[in-house]
């Protein structure tokens, strides 16, 4: 029986949705404060307006006040859906104002990227972007890869409660902590933390490979958050090819790998248990993806022409297939050599390690490496079952931060994750293709949409067909939230919608 909106539902919906419209424009002080710092005068000015915006619209969604009473999951899947919405619709108003984006749905486009931490773009001129909309650009991964509902209304719910439901809205499938809120204060610290010796680290390469302070400090930051919040952007049009460095592709893998890992785990490990991290079946699942999977993709850059010795090839493999995996995006080809030069192989490498992506519970998107074991798993037992005596019990048991047993309930679940994101996978493609793209390069693109990675053969730019942009934008947002929350959203607009004409 499906739960129809009632009008409190709907200001209930609408308060919180403006507490944290509200709070994008409160985090627009930072590239405001960018901007006055290094005298962007007309990037400054942007950046009022879109605070006076997110104002205008956050205070008059929050004076609907809610009764009392606990948020309900439906309630909480709705305000989780509709606010990555009007965050990305208030975020891009600064950034529409710049030269480096034709339209406004061009910003749009790069909002819900960076907020989805996907990392796809469709800047223009990015080399010669203000430093203070790179600065919000950079901003929204790191906004969106914590979870934007989450960290922005567990403190706001207070007393009310319900945060829990919010927080299994976004995608989040375990408590790493009794309490909630202290749950996304951790994940906050482990962030920083990661965010914080990244900058540094890179900072000190980015000195030594020739860059002045300001810009190897400002480069530092920006990389650290992208490749943390596995999300992929870059301050230069480059990428992470713009640096030409072994030792910053060693540390933004390191960053990577830590941001694509599941934040239980962290704790874990925090705790002074590192042997979670050789237990457990996610850790094991995405080691083992990523060393198949480099190999395959090395064996076909080493198959081209291009690579003379076999070093290289595995350097450039290995990088790419953790970018992938990770669903970070970061790359150190141009996005045109992917199917034109090193297709095969290498590009079927790539596209199975962004559909599978990172862990649970993390920054990463896709299908996720647990569910993937729990699927072998079972289908392994079931093998087991049909050799064994009629009178055998069997069970298959693994390794999640405690002992477990697969059950009928979590492979389901899988299994319905898998099917949406391999769907969604195959639509898009089909959608790119009949715009006249290449069947294999639709397919990479709408994998890298949907799995929120950012690896691009050439397809996403701001030249592409304003359907391939709404269509991209619709899987980045179902993909970061797996969906759920985003068909709770429409089956409640189509029940509201059907309940108003019934009643006229």
């Amino acid at each position: 029986m499906w739960v129809k909106l009632r009008v409190d539902d709907i200001r209930v919906i609408a308060h919180y949705v403006g507490v944290l419209v509200i709070g994008m424009g409160v985090m627009m002080i930072v590239p405001l404060v960018t901007a006055l710092l290094v005298g962007e005068w007309a990037a400054a000015l942007d950046y009022f307006l879109g605070m006076g915006v997110a104002a205008a619209v956050g205070m008059a969604l929050a004076l609907l006040k809610p009764k009392g009473g606990k948020l309900n999951n439906a309630q909480a899947l709705a305000i989780t859906a509709s606010s990555w919405l009007f965050a990305s619709l208030v975020g891009a108003v600064p950034l529409s104002l710049a030269h480096n984006y034709p339209t406004y749905l061009d910003a749009l486009f790069d909002v819900v990227s960076g907020l989805t931490t996907s990392g796809l773009t469709v800047v223009v001129d990015l080399d010669h972007m203000a430093l203070a909309h790179n600065m919000w650009r950079h901003l929204t991964h790191l906004i969106g890869g914590q979870g934007i509902v989450v960290a922005a209304l567990s403190f706001a719910i207070g007393s009310r409660g319900g945060s829990m439901s919010l927080y299994l809205a976004e995608g989040r499938d375990e408590r790493i902590l009794p309490n909630v809120i202290h749950t996304v204060r951790f994940i906050w610290f482990v962030t920083a933390v990661y965010v914080t010796l990244g900058t540094l680290a890179l900072f000190i390469n980015n000195v030594w490979l020739g860059l002045s302070p300001t810009r190897s400090l400002l480069h530092a930051f920006w990389i650290s958050i992208a490749a943390y919040d596995t999300g992929g952007f870059g301050p230069q049009s480059m990428n992470a090819m713009y640096y030409h460095s072994w030792v910053f592709e060693t540390l933004t893998m390191f960053l990577m790998i830590a941001g694509t890992m599941n934040f239980s785990l962290h704790a874990q490990v925090w705790r002074g248990d590192p042997r979670e991290l050789f237990r457990n079946l996610e850790t094991r699942v995405l080691a083992g993806n990523i060393a198949i999977l480099s190999a395959l993709c090395a064996i076909g850059f080493a198959g081209s022409k291009y690579f003379s010795a076999p070093f290289p090839a595995l350097r450039k493999g290995l990088y790419h297939l953790v970018s992938a995996h990770s669903g970070t995006g970061h790359q150190t080809l141009y996005p045109a050599q992917w199917s034109a030069e090193y297709g095969g192989a290498a590009l079927v490498a790539v596209m199975l390690a962004m559909a599978f992506g990172g862990a649970a519970s993390s920054t990463a998107g896709g299908i996720k490496a647990l569910r993937v074991g729990l699927i072998l798993k079972s289908v392994l037992l079931e093998v087991r079952r049909s050799l064994a005596p009629r009178s055998a019990v069997l069970t298959s048991r693994f390794h999640h931060m405690t002992e477990r047993v697969v059950s009928s309930g979590m492979t389901g679940s899988a299994a319905t994750i898998l099917i949406l994101y391999t769907v969604t996978y195959i639509t898009g493609a089909a959608i790119g293709a009949a715009y006249g793209y290449p069947v294999g390069d639709a397919l990479f693109e709408s994998i890298s949409a949907t799995a929120n990675v950012g690896l691009s053969t050439g397809i996403t730019a701001a030249s592409m067909p304003t359907g391939l942009k709404i269509l991209y934008m619709l899987q980045m947002w179902a993909g970061r939230l797996e969906f759920i929350a985003v068909f709770a959203l429409v089956a409640h607009m189509v029940l509201w919608i059907t309940r108003r004409r019934s009643a006229t």
